[in-house]
This record gives C-alpha cells, structure tokens and sequence, in this order.
C-alpha cells in the first residue's frame, strides 16, 4: 500500500513565511502612518479655511474690523471664565457651528489644565498684530494674501485660553529671529505636520507652510512682505533679518 504524504508546513517553511509577513509589516507601516498623518494634515487645513470663513463674516457684520483682544492668554467664556474678557474665540463663536473646527487631529490634550481633544479645547493662536485691543481694520492690512493671521500651536497643544502668537509687536518664533533657527518643540518637530504648520492669512485662505518658508508672510499689517529686523527694530521677538 502507497502511504500518504502528511500535509502541512515544516518549521522552515512556516519561519520564512513569518519573515516575509514581518518584512512587509515593516514597509507597509511606514506608509501607513503617513498617510494617516496626511489625513489628519488635510482635516487640519480644512479646519483653517473654515475660521478664515468665520473671520469673513464677523469683518462684514462689524465694519470691516477685525476681532478684538486687550491682551495675551484670555480664558474664554466657552472654557468657563468667571470674568469675561473680550477675546477673539468668544467673538467668533456665532459664526462657528462646528466647535470641532478649533483643534487639529494631530495636537495632544493639555494635562496641565486637564483638557482633552474636544470643545471648548482650541490649538490655534491668532496673530496679536492683527488681534488688537481697539478692533484692526481690515484696510489697515497692506498685503491681505501675504500677512500672517492664525497658526497653528507650535507645540501642537490644546488651550483653553486665546492666545496671541506672534505677540502683539513681535514677530513669530516658529522661525526664531535672535539666532535664525527654526524653533523645535520637545519631541524635535519644527511644526504639527511634517516640520511645518497650516496657517491662515488675512485674506482668509489657509496653506501649509514650513518655518523657512512662512517668514516671507508679513507679521505687521503695515508689511507687503516679509517683516524685518530693518522695518521693526523694537520687536519683541525679533524679527528676521
């Protein structure tokens, strides 16, 4: 009598089908990331154009002004301050139906202020040149398609306060302009996605930038171009040479 071949795999053949899977594991997951990061990059940039739409229609209800803030880190009333301060969130809050639109996928929660990845979090700082205690108008603006107005956190947190980067007289530190570096947080990033942000202009369109790269926006409005340590010698941070 023939005798029957015993089916299965041998412990070689079983070894080198588990190296191939591990191989593919190792150059698929790469990808994977990525491109889970290019979502979470575009969400981010959508969410970008949508303040700048909101920003659009609080101009056109108010005069052509900008939103207003008397100064830097305002607790807003949607994160529960108990004395209200006038600051740009709050304002532009009527015209925001999705709260979501204030984070990006990628920030990380706020362990010291207990605050998570949902409203009334906020990731995005508006340019406190632009944000101004009296309300800016919008003709002051020089070059509206070329003049910083909302980026995103450079340490890709979430806050409950409004803040002004860059601040009020100052240029932005993405790209710092006391030693012409790029600023890069703790984890070594020099931005929330791919070394760069998503940032909005006051026109309000909304594009990704890297640091090199977003210094060529005016931080003034006064400014059709980039904003120099020859045009603001008293800025604080400095600005670029």
């Amino acid at each position: 009598m023939r005798r029957r071949r015993a089916c299965g795999f041998t412990l070689i053949e079983l070894l080198v089908v588990i190296a191939i899977i591990a191989i593919l594991a190792a150059i698929l997951f790469p990808v994977f990331a990525q491109a889970r990061e290019s979502a979470r990059q575009s969400t981010c940039l959508s969410n970008n154009k949508q303040v700048g739409l909101c920003v659009a229609m609080y101009i056109q209800d108010y005069d052509s002004t900008f939103p207003a803030q008397s100064r830097d880190g305002v607790v807003t009333v949607a994160a529960g301050a108990k004395t209200p301060i006038q600051n740009w969130y709050d304002e532009l809050q009527p015209y925001c139906k999705n709260q979501n639109i204030w984070y990006c996928p990628s920030d990380l929660p706020n362990a010291g202020e207990k605050l998570g990845l949902q409203p009334p979090a906020m990731g995005y700082h508006m340019n406190g040149n632009l944000i101004t205690a009296a309300g800016l108008a919008e003709a002051a603006v020089a070059a509206p398609a070329n003049c910083l107005l909302m980026r995103e956190s450079g340490a890709g947190v979430v806050w409950k306060e409004a803040w002004l980067r860059p601040y009020s007289k100052g240029c932005d530190d993405t790209f710092q302009g006391s030693n012409n570096q790029v600023w890069r947080g703790a984890a070594g990033r020099a931005g929330p996605h791919k070394d760069g942000y998503n940032m909005l202009v006051a026109d309000t369109h909304a594009k990704w930038f890297r640091p090199e790269a977003a210094i060529e926006l005016a931080q003034f409005p006064e400014d059709t171009g980039k904003s120099t340590k020859a045009l603001h010698p008293k800025a604080s941070p400095p600005c670029f040479q």
